[in-house]
């Protein structure tokens, strides 16, 4: 990394400095050529080249053993996540089928993950895909758990379970789009470049990152609610109703997450203003649900263990939207702080 001082030079009362010469040699910048030149809040000024390409970066190898090979899933999700674009695993014996089956199994749900090349010995892995924009693959994520929250409100309505096994198998999904964002947060924060083109700021990874694992978590849980009301013969009038305002919390916590990116057709201070407010109304909603069900969950009622698991699974749920509230109005706050200027 190139750190160099420069004295300010003066021109018919401008100020001008000298770019390092190796630094136009390596980005291929001529006299004819143009930079981008922003401000940063605390007073620098950033000077990047108008087009750059992501430096290619060498394959990641692991020589594994059979301990390892017991952590396979693990070695593929954190290469994933921190943004390796290829992957060599190599053994010092042929590598066993079952071994090839976890990997390809994986793999699948590693999205732009390819297997390019195998052999006896090895398995390379290559990122195929074209590095996509965060918030959409976001919004699908808030979605799919959306659908899945919907079947388990079903299932306490009716005390019905015959989706739970399609509801249970959209699980995955909300993994591979939490795996998806980590993965492009890292990569924007490791690609300053990268990160200027989708317009994402270094606090935004941290919001989408966290955003993305409660909502994971929030998934799992449902799928845990889910497992346990197979087990009840009769459903508790109180968790059907709760399970409404379960919807509710979370319906409110999408809304305000995603709040401070919406197009509201008014001037963007109010709408910054409208929006902290029901940040905060979404935060206390779900924290008194959350204290709700877990007094309920303590209570001296005679509840069976299937049904005190169902109302942890549920308070869990709760809690959860309360941290996405949370982490909402950080991120409303923050625009608020460092946005652009505003014309009244």
């Amino acid at each position: 990394m190139l750190i160099t001082t420069r004295k300010l030079n003066r021109v018919r009362g401008s100020f001008y400095v000298y770019l390092p010469k190796q630094w136009c040699l390596d980005y291929n910048l001529t006299s004819d050529s143009e930079v981008r030149i922003q401000e940063g809040a605390d007073g620098t000024l950033l000077i990047s080249p108008t087009s750059t390409k992501p430096k290619e970066r060498d394959y990641l190898r692991f020589q594994v053993d059979d301990v390892i090979k017991d952590q396979i899933e693990n070695l593929l999700i954190g290469a994933y996540i921190v943004g390796v674009q290829g992957l060599n695993i190599g053994t010092s014996r042929p590598l066993d089928m079952t071994t090839r089956e976890r990997i390809s199994s994986w793999i699948r749900k590693l999205p732009g993950f390819e297997i390019l090349d195998e052999h006896e010995k090895s398995v390379t892995i290559s990122d195929t895909s074209e590095k996509q924009v965060v918030l959409p693959v976001l919004r699908r994520q808030f979605s799919t758990t959306k659908y899945m929250l919907g079947g388990l409100l079903r299932a306490l309505d009716t005390g019905e379970t015959e989706e739970t096994s399609r509801i249970v198998s959209r699980d995955e999904d909300v993994d591979r789009h939490r795996y998806f964002v980590e993965r492009l947060c890292h990569i924007a924060l490791h690609d300053p470049a990268y990160a200027r083109r989708i317009s994402i700021t270094p606090s935004d990874c941290l919001h989408f990152s966290l955003a993305a694992k409660y909502i994971e978590r929030i998934a799992d849980h449902v799928c845990g609610a889910l497992d346990e009301i197979a087990n009840v013969e009769t459903v508790d009038p109180f968790l059907a109703k709760s399970g409404k305002g379960l919807a509710k919390a979370y319906d409110e916590a999408t809304h305000t997450f995603f709040s401070s990116e919406a197009d509201r057709g008014e001037k963007r201070r109010t709408a910054l203003t409208k929006a902290s407010r029901e940040a905060f109304e979404a935060l206390v909603s779900a924290k008194r649900m959350s204290v709700r069900l877990s007094k309920r969950e303590t209570s001296k009622r005679s509840y069976g263990p299937h049904e005190v698991l169902i109302l942890f699974h549920m308070e869990r749920i709760a809690s959860y939207c309360s941290d996405i509230g949370e982490v909402a109005i950080n991120r409303i706050i923050e625009k608020r702080i460092h946005g652009p200027s505003i014309v009244e």
